[in-house]
């Protein structure tokens, strides 16, 4: 799987099915000189997984790679692309994403009777055919059951499987993936920074899923990262979380140092789209502990900041629900906010069970999909159109909302 392509790196990361030395070997397009990695071992402590660094890339170039393990290299050849340096020179390059929701591969041995609880797995083909740039998850990539959660390796084991996805593993290896986490990969109910299996929870996510950057003033695993004129900041709705108040304390869902971190990041950042992806919808009025409005202190604490700053651009990216909505916070003296809930990829969907009356008509959505971003236009006029897809990837709602409708009240 990619993992990170910056300008001047980019990061690999492989599993082996035992412990093996591994390395990489990369060549730009037009060069036939091949660069190799330093070599790496895979360790069964951290599930055979490694994170391969590849620093003699430049930008805008295109590189081909191939994996090399145990010094037999493997025949798949890839290719990825790092972003062009576009800064003061041209404007900024437009860019397709891809966002995905809840991921479920099913398991001989481990499925309820009479039960199909992921399916549809050809919908990563569908996606893969629209040649987005990179993808981000938005959490439930690999749900625990009872079997997992109580072991290293049952962890390990299910991450293994939902990696594994056969239709899956084209994609991975040819764009960068970027993940956070909600519940189902962190634990089977919904815990947060008391949960005995934290630890374990924490070790596999990092292991499976290489950040950007780590945010090493934060616990958890909060990263941001930066392609074309928008910024990207995932958050973490499980490390700081404590949702059940009680007489002398409120409801926390992503604590306070982590608020703060992302007060500074917006107000230096000078990107036209500032996205904010977590794994739990931050706009959603329900106040249930899947939503932040259940931390309804620190709900407001995050908008009051928005507001105080200016912060101009904000588009919020949520996961953790089975179905797929757009909700809009109207504001009297700011612009308004969204927040698109990302509906289930592979897992089932399931029905509404609360009441959000700021989702806009027309896009609820109650089946399989990935979501399509695009910024595009010119400096003056930029533009983000949103895409909802269905399995076969035929689109069931757009929406477009402009660089200027994002602009903060003075």
């Amino acid at each position: 799987m990619l993992g990170h392509v910056g300008m001047r790196e980019a990061k690999v990361w492989v599993q082996t099915f035992s412990p093996a030395t591994v390395r990489v070997v990369y060549t730009e397009s037009k060069s036939n000189l091949p660069n190799w990695s330093i070599p790496v071992k895979t360790k069964v402590s951290e599930a055979n997984t490694a994170t391969i660094n590849l620093d003699a890339v430049e930008a805008g170039l295109t590189y081909s790679y191939q994996i090399e393990v145990d010094g037999n290299l493997i025949d798949n050849k890839n290719s990825f692309t790092t972003p062009a340096f576009y800064h003061d020179r041209m404007p900024a390059p437009d860019l397709r994403i891809a966002i995905a929701g809840a991921h479920y591969q099913t398991e001989n041995g481990f499925e309820p009777p009479y039960q199909i609880l992921g399916n549809n797995y050809r919908i990563f083909t569908s996606l893969m055919k629209t040649k987005p740039e990179l993808m981000i998850w938005t959490g439930n990539t690999s749900h625990l059951r009872q079997s997992d959660w109580s072991s290293q390796s049952g962890y390990f084991k299910r991450y293994s499987k939902a990696r594994s996805t056969p239709q899956l593993e084209p994609l991975l290896a040819s764009i960068p993936h970027y993940a956070t986490w909600s519940s189902a990969e962190y634990s089977v109910n919904n815990d947060g920074k008391f949960y005995s299996h934290r630890e374990q929870a924490e070790k596999t996510f990092k292991a499976f899923w290489p950040r950007a950057v780590e945010v090493s003033q934060l616990e958890g695993i909060p990263t941001r990262f930066r392609r074309s004129d928008v910024d990207f900041f995932l958050l973490d709705v499980r490390s700081n979380r404590d949702d059940l108040p009680s007489s002398n304390k409120k409801a926390e869902i992503l604590g306070s140092a982590q608020i703060e971190w992302l007060r500074q990041e917006l107000v230096r950042s000078t990107a036209t789209f500032k996205l904010i992806i977590a794994g739990a919808p931050v706009l959603n009025p329900a106040a249930t502990p899947t939503n932040l409005s259940y931390a309804s202190e620190e709900q407001s604490r995050l908008l009051e900041m928005i507001r105080t700053e200016k912060i101009a651009g904000l588009l919020f990216i949520s996961g953790g629900k089975y179905h797929g909505e757009l909700t809009r916070l109207v504001h009297i003296n700011s612009y308004n906010l969204y927040d698109l809930s990302v509906g289930p990829l592979t897992a089932n969907p399931q029905q509404v069970d609360e009441l959000n009356y700021f989702r806009m008509p027309g896009t609820n959505t109650l089946e399989r999909q990935f979501t399509l971003i695009d910024f595009t236009g010119t400096e003056e006029n930029r533009q983000l159109t949103l895409r909802v897809m269905n399995v076969e990837g035929n689109e069931l709602w757009k929406r477009t909302i402009t660089s200027k409708q994002l602009q903060a009240v003075n």
